[in-house]
């Protein structure tokens, strides 16, 4: 069963948006709780479903399809996006803070408590570029 949901940001940042970050907390700390690895591939897949309905992933299967190579496409990838970093055949995307609206939101909320989100931002890098990859 592949498990992916969206999560609209509220932008109140009174009591509604409050609770629905104290609602996801949970959600995320319940996950956390879970056999690690089905707590790790259900936040995979949610990014994996957000990436899906990004502009950047529509670019980076188009930008694929026109490179004549896998070396050609990544090095363009390398120089518009400096997070991805390359060690012999292996890709790294080394981020140095959260760049998702949801998770940016949250941890003004929870700071230094959601480790465990950052797999939904594994899950967004992988299915884009396996994608592209492909």
């Amino acid at each position: 069963m592949r498990l992916g949901f969206c999560i609209p940001i509220i932008e109140d940042r009174g009591e509604n948006m409050s609770n629905s970050n104290k609602w996801i907390k949970t959600l995320l700390d319940n996950l956390e709780k879970m056999d690690s690895e089905k707590g790790i591939k259900a936040l995979e897949d949610c990014g994996r479903s957000c990436c899906r309905s990004s502009s950047y992933y529509r670019k980076a299967v188009e930008s694929m399809s026109k490179a004549k190579d896998v070396d050609e496409f990544v090095d363009r990838l390398g120089k518009a996006w400096s997070h991805l970093h390359r060690e012999g055949g292996n890709l790294y995307v080394v981020y140095d803070k959260c760049y998702c609206p949801l998770g940016r939101a949250l941890m003004k909320d929870f700071p230094g408590q959601l480790s465990a989100y950052c797999n939904c931002s594994r899950g967004w890098i992988r299915e884009m570029l396996e994608s592209a990859l492909k």
